[in-house]
C-alpha cells in the first residue's frame, strides 16, 4: 500500500549515462547498470522504500518516513562507493557509475498506482540539479527528517523549471562521502529586486555612505521627502550587494503586515494563522540576508526590532519619510545630489517625456535648483516640451510660478510640512529666511528667541527639508534648499510672503534641549 499524507519522494539516476553507455558498449554497460540496480534495491529494501517506477538508469521511490529516506539516500551512495566494480577488460579499470539523488517531502495522495502531484516534478528537478555522488534535498525534506546542521549544507534558494516560487536546496553530508561539489546547474534565487525599466543614475557618493553605515550597523534608514529618489537609491545599492549576501537580498513594501510581505518577497507561503512576522523570523533566524524595506513608517518599528533581535545575521536597509528611531539605527537623510548626478537625473526625466536633452544641456538648470529632486521633477515638463535654456530663463524670471506650474511641487511641499511638528515648522520658516544657512550656535539662538527646541532641527534634517553644508571641517551649516525657500518665502526670502496653505501649518516652537541636540547633529 502506497504511503499518503506527508510522503517523501526520491529520484536517482546515473550522471552522464548516455555518454557512459556509448563509451562502454551495450554489454559492458548492461553489466554496470544491473549491478547498480541490485545495490540500490538492497538499500531500499532495508529502509522500506517503495519502488514506483524504474526506467533505464533511473529510480522513482517513495517513503512514508522522511528520516528513513535520508538514510536510504546516504546508504545508496555509500554502497555504490564501497562495492567492488568489474574491470570489464576495457583497459579502463573498474567502472563505477556516479549516481545523483534528489529528495523532497510534501503532501501527496496515491492515485492509480502512482502520484499526480507537483511534488513529484519538484523531486525530479532536484535530482536533475545534483551532481554524481551527491544527495540534494529540499529544505522541507530536511526539516521533516529532523536533520541537524552537521548533516547538511544549505545551498540557497533556486528556481526549478516549470514550478512556481522557489525551492531551498540542501546537500546531505555523511562520513566517507564527498562533500565538495560545484554549484547546482540551475538558476539561484538570490533576490527579488524589481527589474529596472531603465538604468538608474549612479549616485556613488550615496553608495559609499551606505557602505560606511553598514560597516558598523545592522539597520540603516534612508529618509527624505516623497519623490526624492529613495526607492531608486536603495534598490540600486542593494543590487550591488546581491553577491555578498549568502542568503539573498529581499525587497518589499511592508504595508499593513510586514511579515506577510517578507514571506511573499522570499517566495514562501503565507502563514495561514496570520502570524506572518513569526513565520518570517523562523525562516530568517539563521540566514545571512539583506532586507530592503521600502516606504516604512514608525508603525513598523516594533516588527523591525523583533527581526533584528531574533535574526542576528540579517541586516536591514529601510527607506521612509522619517527614521524608525530604534536603538542602533544609522540614519541617512538623502541630501540633494551633486550637479553631475542631478543633471543626469533631469535629463532622464526629460527622456521619459520624449525629449533627448543631454546631461550637459541640463547642467545649468539642475545647478540652479541645487539638485533638489522634487524641483527637478517639477521642471521636467517645461524642460522637455521647451528647452533647458528656456526653462532656466523662466525660472530666473519667476521661480515659484515656473516650479509650480501644475501645482504638484507646492502640493508635495505642503504634504511634507504637514508631517513635521509645530516647532520644526517654525524653525523651517526661520531658516528659509536665511539664504546662507545657520550654524548650530545660530540655530540655538534662533530657538531661544522662540522658546523652542533644537530637536526641531534634527527633525528637519531627518526628513531632508534642511540640507547640511560643511564649508570648514570644524563647523556645519544648516540651510533650506533654495527651491523650497522660494516657495516658503518668495524669491526675496521675505517670510511675510509664505503661501496661506503653508502658513496654516506654522506654529511656535517649544522649549530647547541643547544638550540632546548637540549629540545628534554634526557640528
Amino acid at each position: 500500500m502506497l504511503p499518503a499524507g506527508d510522503v517523501t519522494f526520491m529520484f536517482t539516476d546515473i550522471e552522464g549515462s548516455t555518454r557512459l553507455a556509448s563509451g562502454l558498449g551495450a554489454e559492458p554497460y548492461r553489466i554496470v547498470l544491473h549491478r547498480h540496480r541490485a545495490l540500490i534495491r538492497e538499500v531500499l529494501r532495508r529502509h522500506r522504500g517503495t519502488e514506483i517506477e524504474t526506467e533505464g538508469d533511473s529510480f522513482f521511490v517513495v517513503f512514508d518516513d522522511a528520516h528513513g529516506a535520508a538514510c536510504a539516500a546516504v546508504g545508496i551512495q555509500t554502497a555504490l562507493r564501497e562495492a567492488p566494480w568489474p574491470d570489464l577488460g576495457l583497459g579502463k579499470g573498474p567502472i563505477r557509475p556516479r549516481v545523483r539523488i534528489g529528495l523532497h517531502t510534501g503532501e501527496a495522495w496515491p492515485s492509480a498506482g502512482g502520484y499526480a502531484t507537483p511534488e513529484v516534478h519538484r523531486t525530479a528537478r532536484i535530482c536533475g540539479a545534483a551532481h554524481g555522488d551527491q544527495v540534494l534535498a529540499s529544505a522541507q525534506h530536511a526539516a521533516a527528517a529532523g536533520l541537524g546542521s552537521r548533516s547538511l549544507e544549505r545551498l540557497g534558494h533556486f528556481e526549478l523549471r516549470g514550478l512556481p516560487g522557489t525551492t531551498e536546496l540542501v546537500q546531505l553530508h555523511a562520513p566517507g562521502l564527498p562533500s565538495e561539489f560545484p554549484p547546482p546547474p540551475i538558476r539561484p534565487h538570490r533576490h527579488n529586486l524589481p527589474a529596472d525599466l531603465k538604468a538608474p543614475v549612479d549616485r556613488p557618493g550615496e553608495y559609499r555612505e551606505l557602505d560606511r553605515a553598514f560597516a558598523g550597523h545592522r539597520l540603516v534608514t534612508v529618509t527624505g521627502l516623497d519623490g526624492c529618489g529613495k526607492t531608486t537609491l536603495v534598490r540600486a545599492w542593494a543590487r550591488r550587494r546581491v553577491q555578498m549576501q549568502p542568503d539573498g537580498v529581499w525587497y518589499c513594501r511592508p504595508g499593513q503586515d510586514i511579515g506577510a510581505s517578507l514571506l511573499q518577497a522570499m517566495g514562501k507561503p503565507d502563514d495561514s494563522l496570520g502570524r506572518g512576522i513569526e513565520s518570517a523570523i523562523d525562516h530568517l533566524r539563521d540566514r545571512q540576508a539583506l532586507l530592503v524595506l521600502d516606504d516604512v513608517d514608525r508603525t513598523h518599528a516594533r516588527a523591525v526590532e523583533n527581526l533584528l533581535r531574533e535574526c542576528p545575521a540579517i541586516t536591514i536597509l529601510a527607506a521612509g519619510v522619517r527614521p524608525l528611531e530604534l536603538p542602533g539605527e544609522a540614519k541617512r537623510a538623502l541630501q540633494p545630489p551633486p550637479v553631475e548626478v542631478s543633471s543626469a537625473m533631469l535629463a532622464g526625466f526629460c527622456e521619459d517625456r520624449g525629449a533627448s536633452w543631454t546631461d550637459a544641456d541640463c547642467r545649468g538648470l539642475a545647478a540652479s535648483v541645487e539638485g533638489f529632486v522634487p524641483a527637478l521633477r517639477a521642471l521636467a515638463d517645461v524642460t522637455a516640451f521647451g528647452s533647458p535654456t528656456a526653462a532656466l530663463r523662466r525660472l530666473r524670471d519667476d521661480p515659484v510660478v515656473t516650479l509650480d506650474a501644475g501645482g504638484r511641487f507646492r502640493a508635495a511641499v505642503d504634504d511634507a510640512v504637514a508631517l513635521i511638528s509645530g516647532p520644526a515648522r517654525a524653525v523651517l520658516l526661520e531658516l528659509a529666511a536665511r539664504g546662507d544657512g545657520a550654524s548650530v550656535d545660530e540655530v540655538l539662538d534662533l530657538c531661544r528667541q522662540r522658546d523652542g527646541s533644537l530637536e526641531a532641527l534634527v527633525e528637519l534634517v531627518d526628513v531632508a527639508l534642511v540640507v547640511i553644508e560643511r564649508p570648514a571641517m570644524e563647523q556645519a551649516l544648516y540651510r533650506v534648499p533654495t527651491p523650497l525657500r522660494w516657495l516658503l518665502c518668495g524669491p526675496s526670502a521675505e517670510p511675510a510672503t509664505v503661501p496661506p496653505n503653508l502658513a496654516r501649518h506654522l506654529a511656535s516652537a517649544v522649549k530647547i534641549d541643547a544638550g540632546l541636540a548637540r549629540t545628534r547633529l554634526p557640528i
